[in-house]
């Protein structure tokens, strides 16, 4: 179902309200994301995030939060391509261009 542009602004204010809204308790540590070059990102929870090009794909996600992996270098509009808590282990790489982290 597509998002249309007269609600986009909505949720992205709810997001962006339970993000502020988290308290220090909420916050994780950073999540550890491999690619198949074995590059490692760490990655802070709250809000969407760049993963770093030209390393391949993910391969590996290490932390014991909530993530989402997206196709694109957006989380709105993009394609989720995975999504999970903890840490997991592609057999695949995963090509995600943005990850949301808590």
């Amino acid at each position: 179902m597509p998002i249309r542009p007269a609600n986009l602004a909505t949720m992205s204010a709810t997001i962006a309200g339970a993000i502020s809204g988290m308290s220090d308790k909420d916050r994780t540590a950073p999540v550890r994301v491999t690619f198949e070059s074995g590059h490692e990102q760490n990655v802070e929870n709250g809000g969407c995030r760049v993963l770093e090009t030209g390393q391949g794909g993910v391969v590996e996600i290490e932390g014991d939060s909530r993530f989402a992996l997206f196709a694109g270098t957006s989380c709105q509009g993009s394609r989720a391509l995975a999504s999970g808590h903890g840490s997991v282990r592609f057999g695949t790489p995963v090509l995600a261009g943005a990850i949301v982290i808590g």
